[in-house]
């Protein structure tokens, strides 16, 4: 009984580790996928980021999200309606 207990405890532990990141981005990186001339889709709904160059990856609040890096790559943040909250390198 007391070993089911530990085990849930050690589970529910590491589902909030789990939540979604922009990947394994060092601190203060160098805007290697050119996000930097996107940043006027923040506020926009999900389908105006169709136009962006890929690699790109779109995810919400409570998408997977891998966390390898890429530094070419475009991630296009959404909220809760699909509007983009961030475009970030990753």
């Amino acid at each position: 009984m007391k070993y089911s207990i530990f085990a849930g405890l050690l589970l529910a532990g590491c589902g909030a580790a789990m939540a979604p990141t922009a990947g394994n981005a060092p601190a203060n990186a160098p805007d290697t996928c050119n996000a930097a001339a996107h940043q006027g889709l923040i506020g926009l709904d999900a389908a105006s980021s169709l136009a962006l160059p890929e690699p790109k990856r779109l995810y919400g609040p409570n998408d997977a999200v891998t966390t390898d890096y890429n530094a070419q790559r475009l991630n296009v943040q959404l909220d809760e309606i699909d509007n983009i909250v961030a475009i970030t390198c990753g």
